[in-house]
């Protein structure tokens, strides 16, 4: 399953189920060196390794930071609190709405939805007509 978000990973604990997951952003990953994913994944091993050792993990605190330093420095990794993924996030935008009305809104998207118009008819009375997409579209077998 993917996830479309500017994080490049996260861990999460669903505490109906006491299942633990790591999730990693492939689409954003894939346009990055594999390091990378390796410090990506990393990072969300000290949030886990934290977790299961019931050590309180705030914001990247203490904790989180003393253990990233500590892989750094036996490893030679290079995992950081935050991995900006601005310039991969939006080169994923491949479907691009303008709206037809006075505004001439352009909305870029990674899911091929249009924006939600409600709003935006009540404020500018234009629809969203879409004028970009892929030109190789993928399949749900592809991804």
């Amino acid at each position: 399953m993917l996830f479309y978000s500017r994080k490049a990973g996260y861990f999460a604990h669903y505490q109906i189920t006491g299942k633990n997951e790591i999730r990693l952003n492939k689409p954003i990953l894939n346009l990055r060196p594999r390091k990378d994913t390796v410090q990506i994944l990393l990072h969300e091993m000290i949030h886990y390794y934290l977790f299961i050792k019931d050590i309180p993990d705030i914001n990247h605190g203490t904790a989180f930071q003393n253990e990233m330093e500590r892989i750094n420095r036996e490893s030679g990794a290079n995992i950081t609190i935050i991995a900006p993924f601005d310039y991969e996030y939006e080169a994923l935008k491949c479907h691009w709405w303008k709206c037809d009305g006075p505004c001439g809104e352009l909305v870029k998207r990674i899911r091929n939805a249009a924006p939600g118009s409600k709003a935006h008819k009540r404020k500018c009375g234009g629809n969203f007509i879409k004028i970009q997409e892929p030109a190789n579209k993928r399949s749900k077998s592809d991804l």
